[in-house]
């Protein structure tokens, strides 16, 4: 705690209007800190602390503020629940000096903290305009001299990401960003090699933020993706644009904001009405999902028979991994994702059997995370003896991932496993599974935590 002031008053006047007690702020906060890895454990006793005119350190501030614009419906800053002078400064509007201020402050160890620590904010996740585009829609051009190291860092980091996890070679994309993007965006080009270069920044920017969200940094996540469509955007490509918005959507989903992941996937799949077929079997596969979550049934089905149409059409749905074609096995995926949501368990297995089978050797992360996921659901039918041999699959592919998705769904594994602990299968996973001790590599690179007072 720091800087202590007069009565915090107008953090007392969002409370009343929230309807909150002190300890439901603090509660509120403490599962705001999940979001960008952080282990918080305030109560009741810190929250009247802030009330009483003590600044809580960063970045509590913000994450009380995201709290409150979550329950009360509108946007409440920092400085508006009376902490001011809270976080970074807001960022230019420009989309390239943006940019280069997100990435610049990503590689400097002073801010990178600051930056890791920013809450996901539920009004950043509303759809921004399709951009205008002057003609017909046009692919990404050929490679060329100038773009060749684009394209060439865009499939390292994609492979890398899919082989490795988040965690890894995530720093050298951020230099890569800062040191050579950057100024190849500020540099002049003829109109069609710069839209060229910055739809490849964008797809960098894209698989940044996916590298944050695998590891469960999801406010800075959020920014890159923001800066992902605004690049897209500039180039006037709303192909890469729609596929930027259809990943928010996902992270609003997984997030638990379904209407805005709903509104995100409406506007990726319009965006997207022009694009190739693969990317429309992309969008649509998501918009499945979220209207499964919310138990619109025809129009999941209905959007899912369109994505599979598409995906038939596309001739490249058992590539691997890329922003040109859709797997099969992630097709398989988010139809299982959309059956279970619906209720349809059996069906759900089905699917995610053959995702599970389907996935490319490259994609180790993709193939454990759906034997995660396999897992669960053999589980909840109760397959525990099945459930447990492909647990033992996921186990042994974890262990080769730096990633933090992989990492929870290892302890969601132990968590499920443990009503069955007598069980000989179970008992095993379990004893193969103890967690290290805190201070170990387990992720802790990413965790922070902030006791009560």
């Amino acid at each position: 705690m720091t800087n202590r002031r007069g009565p915090n008053h107008q953090l007392r006047a969002l409370l009343i209007e929230a309807g909150w007690t002190q300890e439901a702020l603090a509660r509120a906060v403490n599962t705001l800190g999940t979001e960008i890895g952080a282990v918080l454990r305030y109560d009741r006793t810190s929250v009247a602390h802030w009330l009483s005119g003590t600044r809580p350190r960063h970045p509590v501030p913000q994450l009380a503020a995201e709290a409150l614009s979550r329950r009360i419906g509108r946007t409440v800053t920092p400085a508006g629940a009376g902490f001011p002078h809270s976080g970074p400064a807001p960022a230019p509007a420009d989309v390239i000096s943006g940019f280069a201020a997100l990435c610049r402050s990503d590689t400097d160890p002073g801010r990178r903290l600051v930056l890791r620590q920013r809450p996901y904010r539920v009004a950043d996740a509303a759809p921004p305009p399709r951009p205008e585009v002057p003609g017909p829609p046009r692919p990404l051009g050929a490679r060329t001299e100038r773009t060749a190291a684009l394209h060439d860092a865009v499939g390292f980091f994609t492979a890398s990401l899919d082989a490795h996890g988040g965690r890894h070679a995530r720093t050298a994309l951020t230099a890569y960003l800062a040191d050579d993007v950057v100024p190849l965006l500020a540099a002049p080009h003829p109109a069609r090699h710069r839209a060229d270069l910055f739809v490849l920044a964008s797809r960098l920017a894209f698989l940044m933020a996916r590298m944050y969200e695998d590891g469960l940094l999801h406010g800075i996540a959020q920014r890159y993706y923001t800066y992902a469509h605004r690049l897209a955007g500039e180039s006037g490509d709303r192909t890469a644009w729609s596929v930027v918005l259809r990943a928010m959507s996902a992270q609003a989903l997984r997030l638990g904001h379904l209407a805005p992941a709903l509104q995100l996937a409406e506007a990726a799949t319009a965006g997207a009405r022009s694009a190739p077929p693969a990317h429309q079997a992309f969008v649509q596969a998501q918009l499945a999902v979220v209207l499964g979550r919310g138990g619109d049934r025809r129009g999941a089905l209905a959007a899912m028979e369109r994505a599979e149409k598409a995906a038939e059409r596309s001739h490249g749905a058992g590539g691997g991994a890329s922003f040109d074609t859709y797997p099969a096995a992630a097709l398989h995926f988010q139809t299982s994702a959309m059956l279970e949501a619906l209720g349809e368990l059996s069906p759900a297995l089905a699917a995610l059997r053959r995702a599970t089978a389907e996935r490319a050797p490259g994609d180790l992360r993709g193939r454990a995370l759906s034997q995660a996921r396999f897992g669960q659901l053999l589980l909840r039918t109760g397959h525990l003896e099945e459930a447990c041999a492909v647990w033992d699959g996921f186990v042994a592919a974890q262990g080769r991932l730096r990633s933090a998705d992989a990492e929870r769904a290892l302890r969601d594994m132990r968590q499920a496993l443990r009503p069955y602990r007598n069980r000989k299968p179970a008992a095993e996973l379990l004893a193969r599974t103890v967690p290290m001790p805190r201070g170990g590599t387990g992720g802790a690179e990413e965790r922070t935590t902030a006791r009560p007072g």
